[in-house]
């Protein structure tokens, strides 16, 4: 993971550094944790308050690209469909959810104005993590609707609300239990989630 985190630095700094009027927007708001049905049962993860940052890079007038990070601490719980004797409900405690996107955030206007609406869109990578299962990577996208409210020249606030959807191509798989032991399911599906989030808008920069 630290190695992960290293080049992603590596990757985006020299464009930190040359590109003018960076936005720092840390972040918190509520995530919707959705649920994903295996073949053996169901896995629902709570909702929970979530919270990350964003650096928008201005690239046209009504453009920025996009880094975002998200991260919602949970749980979940699997309960098991009755067909399966073999198969016992379980809890998951200390899920964490993390998404690490790419993308653009694209005004719907060009105006002077304080108050810019504006979609959103990302591709990335998800996974989840727990003490007691494996972690599970996905390819996901997300897409937002949101507004820009700027209360002076480099302080601003930004509320959006984004459907946060991990990709499943082959299949999506939990291993419940530790050491040599546990239950290992498969899906063909991924939870779909989404948030609403506030954000304060810190413009560096001219």
């Amino acid at each position: 993971m630290k190695k992960i985190k290293l080049l992603i630095l590596i990757a985006f700094f020299p464009a930190l550094i040359i590109a003018q009027g960076v936005e720092v927007v840390p972040f918190a708001g509520y995530m919707f944790g959705g649920s994903v049905k295996y073949y053996e049962g169901k896995l629902k993860v709570d909702d929970g308050v979530n919270y990350g940052v964003s650096l928008l890079i201005p690239v046209q007038s009504l453009v920025d690209v996009e880094i975002n990070y998200t991260r919602m601490n949970s749980r979940a719980s699997f309960n098991a469909y009755s067909g399966y004797p073999l198969v016992s409900d379980y809890n998951i405690e200390n899920l964490s959810t993390n998404y690490i996107q790419v993308g653009g955030i694209s005004k719907f206007y060009s105006s002077n104005t304080k108050v810019a609406p504006f979609g959103s869109f990302s591709v990335g990578a998800t996974w989840f993590t727990a003490p007691d299962i494996s972690a599970v990577w996905k390819f996901s996208v997300t897409a937002g609707l949101g507004v820009k409210i700027m209360l002076s020249d480099r302080i601003g606030i930004m509320l959006r609300g984004r459907l946060m959807m991990p990709m499943s191509f082959a299949g999506t798989s939990f291993y419940f239990g530790s050491g040599g032991s546990g239950l290992s399911l498969n899906s063909v599906v991924a939870p779909f989630q989404g948030d609403f989030n506030g954000g304060l808008i810190i413009k560096l920069g001219n």
